[in-house]
């Protein structure tokens, strides 16, 4: 077995999107990225009103601990547009370049939630991580156009987003640093289960076009191996 170790990929921020058929499939996934990238992840679940989880899913088993995880309806994150219209004078230097001008604005119509995170200093020597599950839920709220200038917001202020994307992906997806397709469809059988690599660095073991079995694509395969058996 050739086993896929993904090196250096977290030592500075960056977007990632995992995107595919299976909700549960996607979470262990990211969970896997996120404890690479940071164990002090933070976790955003975007859940519908009396929502039920599978008994697969990792968010139903306990894994995430409280104090890390938020667990909101779509319209809880709503952007505040209304503070991006509020002027950036006292805020930061007027001889600060049109680029940071804009980053903060666009970080002003991030949800106040979001906004309070992006405050709190990383936790030990590594990125702040942010997960987002569910994304998909929120294409009314994000339309692909204000993608990108979120995720510069988001990388620019030190923070990693792994944001997982159920059913049809994301038309941006480009617009993110990686962005992996799992094709899968039942957690029980994750060793069927491909990575499909459609965004990444031109080097490395993300390139584009690279297809690895998820039982060989590491810290995935130890998770599940632990978890789910």
């Amino acid at each position: 077995m050739s086993v896929v170790s993904l090196g250096s990929t977290f030592s500075r921020p960056i977007s990632v999107v995992v995107r595919g058929s299976n909700r549960p499939l996607l979470n262990w996934v990211a969970l896997a990225l996120a404890t690479e990238a940071n164990p002090q992840f933070i976790w955003n679940d975007v859940r519908l009103r009396g929502e039920k989880l599978s008994d697969l899913d990792p968010l139903a088993r306990d894994l995430i601990p409280t104090d890390r995880l938020n667990i909101a309806v779509p319209t809880a994150f709503v952007p505040d547009h209304a503070a991006a219209s509020t002027p950036t004078s006292g805020v930061i230097r007027d001889d600060e370049p049109s680029d940071n001008i804009r980053l903060l604005k666009e970080f002003l119509r991030l949800p106040q939630g979001a906004q309070r995170l992006l405050s709190m200093p990383p936790a030990g020597d590594r990125p702040t991580v942010l997960v987002l599950s569910n994304a998909h839920r929120l294409v009314a709220v994000y339309p692909s156009e204000t993608l990108a200038p979120v995720l510069t917001t988001l990388t620019g202020a030190g923070v990693t987003l792994i944001m997982t994307f159920a059913d049809a992906g994301p038309e941006s997806h480009r617009a993110f640093d990686v962005a992996l397709e799992v094709e899968g469809n039942d957690p029980k059988e994750w060793r069927g289960a491909v990575i499909r690599v459609e965004q990444g660095p031109l080097e490395g073991p993300l390139r584009p076009g690279s297809r690895y079995p998820l039982g060989d694509f590491q810290p995935a395969a130890g998770l599940l191996a632990r978890e789910l058996g």
